[in-house]
């Protein structure tokens, strides 16, 4: 039987569910099994699917790649992989310590790091906005002045638009950088670096592109465009997919150049372009596979389920990226729009029964919501199915004009 070692895994655990369903052995390395388990008892939860279960610091790359090269001496492995984008960079190590499939590690790591993958990308004549790294609030401040306010701050290898920002003025940047300082923690004991870019403000719509990269072949899954709110934050509240785009060869060309800049040589990647008067340009490349809603939709759209195909690629047996169908699917995040509580969710009712209606979820009643400032803040989900995307994110549309957010606002203090 074939074996994959996962470095974490997210929330949902669907991708060790599609381990199994697919008939493979699962071990599973964590910092903290509490961490999924939150007090309950293995037995009654869903990490009950797994075969194995060992704790390592996988934060720490050097740590995984031991253990996993010993490992492997015991107990075989036929893949090993994250679909966790904070692991990524350390599953890849290890894969490519014990010679399995996997993408270059360095591609990887300069993947993540967002100032590196700038510097490569300049090299090689890949537009991105100008981009300057900074260590301290003094050498922000200086970078801003150099560069011109407006502008962006950035953490160099952050996530989940933790910590972006947009500024216009030195006490918007030290409020913005002092915040980020102070309140870098990612969760599962993950800090962020210290590290932050100051970045031009790329203007225009964001998109982002999905390939998957296998024997030497840039396959494009589709592009996906992005609703953003929340502004000086940016945070994602909606998607759409494939969007048809006029100039989408020079998007994806743009996006094959970087990728082949960074030396990505296999595997799932998600590039965010920002489409510019300009032109296109690279906000961030991810050497993973997209997450949220799309890969729901991307399955529903087109017929492929990319995380199994994913999983195929990493234990040795080749993908199948041909679409079977063409449709379309968006979604809707909903965010409140002031720090509060949650006091109900109205006309969910009018969805019940509703055979385009992909998935629905909101939190309970009575937690604590903020105004949204990274994805984290989301309140709640809707994904809608169509005949194309643009059906369907006209259906979203509606379905938001219909849902109501009864929220009582904190206090002002």
């Amino acid at each position: 039987m074939k074996h994959l070692l996962l470095v974490e895994s997210n929330e949902s655990i669907a991708g060790i569910q599609a381990c199994k369903e697919m008939g493979y052995t699962v071990t599973l390395l964590t910092q903290n099994i509490q961490h999924y388990l939150k007090g309950q008892p293995l037995e009654s939860h869903p990490l009950r699917l797994v075969d194995y279960i060992h704790e390592v610091d996988t934060f720490n790359e050097e740590a995984v790649v031991d253990f996993v090269k010993a490992y492997h001496q015991a107990n075989p492995l036929t893949g090993v992989m994250s679909f966790a984008e904070f692991y990524v960079v350390q599953a890849t190590a290890a894969a490519h310590a014990i010679g399995v499939p996997t993408m270059q590690p360095l591609a990887a790591k300069n993947a993540r790091n967002k100032y590196k993958s700038r510097e490569i990308c300049v090299q090689s004549g890949v537009p991105v906005p100008r981009s300057l790294l900074a260590g301290s609030i003094e050498e922000a401040c200086r970078h801003a002045h150099s560069m011109g306010y407006p502008c962006i701050v950035k953490p160099c290898d952050g996530a989940m638009s933790i910590g972006v920002v947009f500024v216009n003025n030195e006490l918007e940047l030290r409020q913005a950088y002092d915040s980020y300082v102070n309140n870098r923690n990612f969760g599962r004991n993950l800090y962020g670096s210290t590290d932050v870019l100051i970045e031009e403000y790329a203007a225009g719509p964001l998109v982002s592109v999905e390939m998957v990269t296998y024997q030497g072949q840039d396959h494009l899954i589709g592009i996906t465009d992005r609703r953003l709110v929340g502004f000086p934050y940016f945070v994602e509240t909606g998607a759409s997919f494939p969007v048809r785009l006029s100039h989408e060869a020079e998007i994806v060309e743009v996006v094959r150049r970087g990728l082949h800049a960074l030396g990505v040589d296999f595997g799932p990647t998600h590039t965010e372009v920002a489409l510019t008067p300009e032109g296109p340009k690279i906000i961030e490349f991810n050497p993973r596979m997209v997450g949220g809603p799309v890969p729901e939709m991307i399955k529903y759209a087109t017929g492929i389920d990319l995380p199994r195909e994913v999983l195929r690629m990493h234990m040795g047996e080749a993908p199948e990226l041909t679409p079977s169908v063409s449709r379309g699917a968006a979604s809707r995040e909903f965010c409140s729009p002031v720090d509060g509580r949650l006091i109900e969710v109205t006309g969910l009712k009018e969805l019940e029964g509703r055979a385009d209606i992909l998935r629905s979820h909101f939190i309970a009643a009575g937690r604590e919501v903020s105004f949204p400032r990274s994805n984290f803040d989301w309140i709640g989900r809707v994904m809608v199915g169509g005949d194309d995307a643009e059906q369907a994110e006209q259906k979203c549309s509606e379905i938001q004009n219909t849902i109501g957010l009864h929220i009582a606002a904190r206090p002002i203090s």
